[in-house]
């Protein structure tokens, strides 16, 4: 199991090198998911994978965030320039993205970010079957799951051992998009969470009911090993480097298998310069974490002097086995070998030695690589008596073998010489369905009489068939989908899920994580849901070879964004209904009042403004998932008709009364038949003419 760790700068780098990093992960100056970071120019990443590979350690870049259409361009190039730098691999999100890098660069490897919230075996499968060789699961994913997809993913598997956790599933929290658009998708998240936010009230001085504790997993390394885990990851791209070395230099003595006395020391160390929420495991064991909490950093002057001086001096050698021979009348001659790459150079003819020579003198200084990233590990020398070379061309044979091998070490690609954005294949029907996604029964029965289409049934139990049965009676005139929620974790929960999918109750069904694409593929009619982060047409045409028929677009579009890709592939566009802001898996209701044992409706959060996001969850085998709803709704059903043809219009209602249900649904028919009608009272236009960075 390797240790990879964050890499912000290039101080942070040599901190994480120096202190015993296998790999180390860092950004690039755009399209990465810590924009705010040091991040790397492209001269510096140069450098970096330089410094890196001949210490033999692996560099990932990452390259995790949705990307615009007209940014395609741009980041094939740069996908071009990562290649041809020799990066080990580059950690991606965009679907779009994955589909050009790899009908474009096929050599450049891709690791599936945290961002893609990859919880399941079958989406790990997804993935693999994409052509990514590594997946990095998502953070809420339990020891017992890890170690099932570890042993039948057929991909490497790497998860996150240390550092702050997202309170949401990662890449699917809209908070700071909507709040000002700042999009954690896009590597400007504002970190809205980690404000004052109380449950049902307005917050006091203490209350970050959305701050959730870091992860500490130094204690249980060996757990993580023996599920089968290929690499752990550090978090901090954002922290000093101190932070850094200290961090990774505990985790590789907890590798290293150091005493329990020595982790305990070291763990103290990392908690004095920087510690939110104390020792927590996250979720591997459970729910373990806990909110309201405020990160500590107040680290002493000695102690962050004591960690600078753990990479002050370049002490990280990769071992070499040296063989080299000086035989009279022939030209000297040298091999490296390190790390399975061997070279062999050759130097001044050898003389005839006027008096026997002391070999030991001539091994002395071949073996002498001093600020070189290499130590010897072997040697071997093969020369008589009889042996003479000058000693500076002996250096001279040493330094040019060293910088041979070097060469070898940070060797870079060639890509084809034209690569070309791949153009999507317009696959829309422009049919303009109206789709209704509810919660109960009677607003299904609302959003049928009043005309819909189809109506996505998002229930709060999935184990309870009373529902679908209920709604049978109005198959003959539209079609009734299941919605799946953001993500499902436990086997038992999809043995549930999959059940109702089988039932023979429903038409289709809406997925929201790629992992659960598969489970929708024998059904007539198959959805995915805004969820998956449909942000341009290569996204939607990635979907659609998945198997799906219809692609809901991603809620951060603006009008003129969803008109580029509606031409290109179509798609379906949400017109109404309260952004699902967050994905909680821990419940802020449960901590601070037990257990309610909710039934769609779970309280509300409330921030320093006053604002009032409701809570609504869906019961699960192994705990809720909470969706933290935007405090105001979302209307542009007036709007959608002057975008392009739409496959569908998507209306989600969450507390809405059957009589707003029908409303709402008459006004998305009366829209797309081109009259006027006007959006309800305190909604926002989300995205519609408002950008996120």
């Amino acid at each position: 199991m390797t240790l990879l760790s964050p890499a912000g700068s290039r101080e942070s780098l040599i901190a994480a090198v120096q202190n015993g990093a296998d790999a180390v992960y860092l950004g690039g100056s755009a399209f990465n998911a810590r924009r705010f970071a040091g991040n790397f120019s492209e001269e510096e990443l140069l450098w970096a994978v330089d410094y890196c590979h001949a210490r033999g350690v692996a560099v990932n870049v990452t390259f995790n965030t949705l990307l615009f259409d007209k940014e395609l361009a741009a980041a094939l190039s740069y996908g071009r320039f990562l290649y041809e730098a020799g990066v080990d691999a580059a950690i991606v999100q965009d679907l779009g993205l994955v589909r050009m890098l790899r009908s474009e660069l096929p050599g450049l490897v891709l690791h599936a970010s945290t961002q893609m919230g990859i919880s399941d075996l079958e989406g790990a499968h997804v993935v693999r079957d994409m052509g990514l060789s590594r997946v990095v699961l998502a953070r809420e994913v339990q020891l017992k799951a890890v170690r099932e997809i570890c042993a039948g993913a057929g991909i490497e598997v790497e998860v996150f051992a240390h550092g702050a956790m997202c309170m949401s599933t990662s890449g699917a929290c809209l908070f700071s998009s909507m709040a000002g658009e700042r999009s954690g998708n896009r590597g400007t998240c504002a970190q809205p969470c980690r404000k004052r936010m109380a449950v049902g009230k307005r917050p006091g001085p203490s209350d970050y009911a959305l701050s959730l504790s870091d992860l500490c997993m130094l204690s249980h390394v060996r757990e993580l090993a023996d599920a089968g885990v290929s690499c752990i990851k550090l978090e901090g791209r954002m922290k000093r480097p101190e932070y850094v070395a200290a961090a990774t230099r505990a985790y590789r003595a907890a590798l290293d298998g150091a005493e329990e006395r020595e982790l305990v020391r070291l763990q103290e160390e990392l908690f004095s310069v920087f510690n939110r929420g104390g020792e927590r495991t996250g979720y591997y064991y459970g729910d373990g974490g806990i909110t309201d909490c405020v990160a500590k950093a107040e680290p002493e002057e000695e102690l962050l002097r004591e960690l600078r001086a753990t990479y002050a001096a370049d002490t990280r050698k990769q071992p070499v086995s040296v063989a080299a021979e000086l035989l009279p009348g022939e030209p000297a001659r040298i091999s490296l070998s390190c790390g399975g790459i061997s070279v062999k150079v050759e130097g001044e003819t050898v003389q005839l030695a006027e008096k026997p020579q002391n070999a030991e003198r001539y091994a002395a200084q071949l073996q002498k690589f001093g600020a070189t990233p290499f130590c010897v590990e072997s040697f071997a020398l093969t020369m008589p008596e009889n042996a003479f070379l000058p000693i500076g061309k002996v250096n001279e044979l040493r330094r040019k073998a060293c910088d041979a091998l070097l060469a070898r070490l940070c060797v870079r690609e060639r890509a084809a010489e034209t690569l070309h954005v791949p153009e999507p294949v317009r696959k829309s029907d422009g049919s303009g369905q109206i789709m209704a996604r509810v919660r109960t029964v009677e607003q299904a029965e609302a959003a049928f009489k009043a005309g819909a289409q189809e109506v996505l049934l998002s229930p709060v139990d999935y184990e309870d068939e009373t529902a679908p049965l209920a709604l049978q009676k109005y198959r003959d005139k539209a079609k009734l989908l299941l919605s799946l929620p953001a993500s499902i974790l436990s086997r038992a929960e999809h043995a549930r899920v999959a059940a109702l999918l089988h039932s023979g109750l429903f038409d289709g069904a809406e997925a929201n994580n790629l992992g659960q694409i598969p489970m929708i593929r024998h059904l007539p009619v198959r959805i995915a849901g805004n969820t998956l982060n449909a942000l341009n047409a290569l996204s939607v045409e990635q979907l659609l070879s998945l198997g799906v028929q219809r692609v809901v677009l991603s809620q951060e579009l603006t009008k003129p964004q969803m008109r580029d890709i509606l031409i290109k592939t179509g798609g379906a566009v949400t017109v109404y209904g309260r952004a699902e802001m967050m994905q909680l898996r821990h419940c802020p209701v449960r901590e601070r009042q037990g257990c309610q044992n909710c039934t769609g409706i779970a309280g509300t959060l409330v921030d320093e403004a006053g604002r009032v996001f409701p809570l609504s969850n869906v019961r699960q085998e192994e705990g809720c998932l909470i969706r933290v709803l935007n405090c105001s709704v979302t209307d542009i059903t007036d709007l959608y008709g002057t975008l392009p043809s739409v496959d569908a219009a998507l209306l989600s209602f969450y507390e809405e009364s059957p009589e707003t249900v029908a409303q709402c649904v008459e006004n998305a028919r009366r829209a797309a038949a081109g009259a006027a009608v006007k959006p309800v009272a305190d909604a926002t236009r989300g995205h519609w003419a408002r950008a996120v960075d």
